[in-house]
């Protein structure tokens, strides 16, 4: 991903979730800017369709949804998966599972013991196939929770175990 690919992100976020869920460009471009290389798009016929957002993070504690900045915490020891989306008009292309790959080997790749991530929209199940395991959030991080809205599922996986 890059930062020119942040309309197209924004785009299809828009089509994939409620007005509460929405995050701002700037929010998107400090996750990026933190951490490119775990930032991904999808596209079909060159057209983005998907998009996958991941930053470094400390396990039990994800970061509130829509903030306009994100700084690396020092003590980061998972790769939190903060964003999947996928545009209607790119469903059953195969965009999801390839960002969700993306995600794996960029996990594979870090020096983190974990993988984590805030299920929302009844997505346990879906995180659930891919070895994620509902997990505690740490007082750090409870309050952030509520930004993600009523149902939302903090989940975990071991990496390297």
């Amino acid at each position: 991903m890059r930062a020119d690919d942040l309309a197209a992100v924004l785009e299809i976020q828009s089509r994939c979730y409620d007005a509460a869920k929405l995050e701002s460009r700037e929010s998107f471009l400090s996750k990026l800017e933190a951490s490119p290389a775990t930032c991904f798009i999808a596209a079909v016929a060159d057209v983005p369709v998907g998009y996958l957002v991941a930053v470094p993070a400390e396990a039990g504690c994800p970061p509130p949804l829509n903030e306009s900045t994100y700084a690396l915490p020092q003590a980061a020891n998972a790769l939190y998966l903060h964003d999947l989306a996928v545009h209607p008009r790119g469903r059953g292309s195969g965009a999801a599972s390839a960002l969700v790959a993306a995600y794996f080997r960029a996990l594979e790749q870090s020096k983190v013991r974990f993988g984590c991530l805030t299920a929302v929209n009844q997505s346990c199940a879906y995180w659930e196939r891919h070895g994620f395991r509902s997990a505690s959030v740490v007082d750090a991080g409870a309050g952030r929770m509520d930004s993600y809205g009523e149902g939302a599922q903090y989940m975990s996986v071991a990496v390297g175990l």
